[in-house]
């Protein structure tokens, strides 16, 4: 009998659009949001995680907003419905919160503001999120 195990492999990391708006210093109540999309082109075992992310004071000092695109390749050892429920919404988010975390903190110490560093997160709801938003193609 062969062992087979799902696996996706991480790719590349692209940030396709940043916007800040920095108005006030001082101590922030911060707000996160994600926009959470997906793409699976079956031809080519890839996967894309198109994920937005939208972190923001609740006095509205600042806001920062990022759209990004993410690729992961998988094998075809296991089905597509496998991937979709597991890997692709449980780990691709978590593999690229760091990424977007980094991005975050560089871009906001840069601008002449405190860096903002990001808490870790349980990803699980974004994940829910992401398997409502996935596109299968051909």
């Amino acid at each position: 009998m062969k062992n087979t195990k799902a696996h996706i492999q991480f790719i590349k990391f692209q940030v396709l659009e940043s916007h800040i708006v920095f108005k006030e210093k001082g101590d922030y109540k911060v707000q996160i949001g994600f926009n959470p999309r997906g793409e699976v082109q079956k031809t080519n075992n890839l996967f894309y995680l198109k994920l937005g992310i939208q972190v923001k004071d609740e006095d509205d000092k600042f806001s920062v907003e990022l759209d990004t695109l993410s690729t992961f390749k998988y094998s075809d050892e296991s089905s597509l419905d496998e991937y979709i429920n597991g890997l692709f919404v449980l780990n691709a988010p978590a593999i690229i919160f760091p990424y977007l975390r980094a991005f975050i903190t560089n871009i906001t110490s840069q601008s002449g503001m405190s860096p903002l560093i990001l808490p870790t997160l349980n990803l699980s709801k974004l994940g829910d999120d992401l398997k409502e938003n996935i596109e299968i193609i051909d």
